[in-house]
């Protein structure tokens, strides 16, 4: 990341509902605020964008955040399940240890940003855009990762079995120490790619162009 959020710099939320609810009415922007133990189950707050804020520990399940936009921000042990966020952007952004089970990330933007630790099964970021984006010791099972476009991505001991990743070429990308068994493939998303023996056996007809790491 860029730069690292300062907690002593943030200005403390005492009421998420209140402030996302206005901002949504204002089209105002949300900088610099320390969002903290703080949940937020439901509602519809189109097109926020926040600002080097951080997020800790918060619940943000069920929310309705289409087109939102996340710069320069941190979100720490937090539980963002079945978030509905298309067409959003993560920007210079750093997730860890969060649960994203059943997120919508479709048709968003991911540049520069980081998720590690943290489970995303069922989550969808079908069409999406990714640029140097580091996906660490993150479980992305079942998830649906078809038509992305992957620019200096890279998944790090990543959990993709039953993934579905049809139309989203992995070209220069080492997938050797993820976990692909059942991933859903049209035949030519692996091509330039690299995996481990052990894959190979495993995706047999499916490794035309593949690099294997011995």
């Amino acid at each position: 990341m860029k730069r690292e959020i300062e907690q002593n710099r943030l200005a403390p939320c005492l009421d998420i509902k209140a402030m996302f609810a206005a901002a949504a009415e204002e089209e105002a922007d949300i900088d610099a605020t320390l969002f903290e133990g703080l949940t937020l189950e439901g509602g519809v707050y189109p097109e926020l964008t926040f600002r080097g804020c951080r997020f800790v520990g918060c619940r943000l399940s069920g929310c309705s955040l289409e087109r939102a936009a996340l710069i320069d921000c941190s979100l720490e042990q937090c539980d963002l399940s079945n978030i509905r966020m298309g067409k959003g952007t993560l920007q210079r952004t750093k997730l860890s240890d969060c649960k994203l089970v059943g997120i919508s990330l479709t048709e968003s933007f991911l540049l520069d940003s980081i998720v590690e630790r943290s489970v995303a099964r069922y989550a969808n970021l079908y069409g999406s855009k990714m640029r140097h984006v580091k996906l660490i010791d993150s479980d992305f099972s079942s998830a649906s990762l078809a038509g992305c476009t992957l620019g200096s991505t890279a998944f790090i001991r990543c959990l993709l079995s039953r993934a579905e990743l049809f139309g989203t070429l992995c070209n220069g990308m080492d997938l050797a120490d993820c976990d692909l068994s059942g991933i859903a493939l049209s035949g030519g998303e692996l091509r330039g790619a690299t995996v481990s023996l052990e894959q190979a056996a495993m995706l047999g007809q499916l490794l035309a162009g593949v690099a294997i790491k011995e």
